[in-house]
């Protein structure tokens, strides 16, 4: 394909058909009013930044507004998701749920109020971490983590969760191993993978972000978890992710807020 740059448009035409459109058309850029260099700058912290990056931050050093830079990091956090939903964890994986919030008085625990479940896998390399998936639930019921686990989880995969009476008809179609894990040290020591990434996305959630609504909590955790997965791919998170935008299905600010 042949084309020329308009450069008084920041457009590209055809050479042949003359059809003309912006360099940021059908990517997750569309539309931008806010320059390349900013967009790409905040991809590259949060493609690299290990404990993420403050939005509030991140407009102060791009020198944008806080709107705006929200609005980008959203758009961010949703393709890496709409990426990393086209692979599916297979082997061994290890399964807990864990809760993310502010706790209120009462009960603690599974039920536990102003928490929300989240169901994470993590698939292993002998007793190694390959790839993590964390995912929102509303409660702790088969129906809840098997929508969860949705296309996440290739079925034939052998799972290792607790002895949640919920995971059996959940994990039906899966070779399930159950394990009794008391609590405390024991518990962190038989599903080891699952305790540990739950412990570092709450300090993200905490430390960098000060916490985070409940509505929006799931972006945070595919971002966390797109990071987690691709942790061997140094030097090349940046092209990773802006790939990643390139190939999203562009997003309107409608949409977003609607979702």
């Amino acid at each position: 394909m042949e084309y020329y740059r308009i450069s008084t448009r920041d457009l590209c035409e055809c050479a042949y058909c003359h059809y003309q459109a912006s360099v940021t058309a059908g990517t997750v850029m569309e539309g931008t009013r806010t320059s390349l260099r900013a967009w790409f700058a905040l991809i590259f912290l949060m493609a690299n930044q290990r404990t993420g990056v403050s939005v509030l931050s991140a407009s102060r050093l791009l020198g944008i507004s806080y709107k705006r830079a929200s609005l980008m990091a959203r758009k961010i956090r949703r393709a890496m998701e709409e990426r990393d939903s086209r692979y599916a964890l297979a082997g061994v994986v290890e399964m807990d749920e864990s809760y993310f919030g502010s706790p209120k008085p009462g009960k603690k625990g599974r039920g536990a109020e102003g928490k929300r479940p989240v169901l994470i896998a993590v698939r292993l390399d002998g007793e190694a971490p390959l790839y993590a998936r964390m995912r929102v639930m509303e409660a702790v019921t088969a129906k809840e983590i098997s929508r969860a686990i949705g296309d996440g989880v290739r079925k034939g995969t052998h799972v290792v969760t607790d002895g949640y009476v919920s995971y059996p008809p959940a994990l039906d179609g899966f070779e399930h191993e159950p394990r009794e894990l008391g609590s405390g040290k024991a518990a962190s020591e038989k599903l080891p993978w699952v305790h540990i990434l739950a412990s570092n996305a709450k300090a993200m959630i905490r430390g960098t972000h000060h916490g985070v609504s409940p509505v929006r909590l799931q972006g945070y955790l595919s971002e966390f978890c797109w990071r987690f997965s691709r942790r061997m791919f140094t030097g090349e998170l940046f092209d990773r992710l802006l790939w990643s935008l390139i190939e999203a299905e562009p997003v309107t600010y409608r949409q977003l807020v609607t979702a």
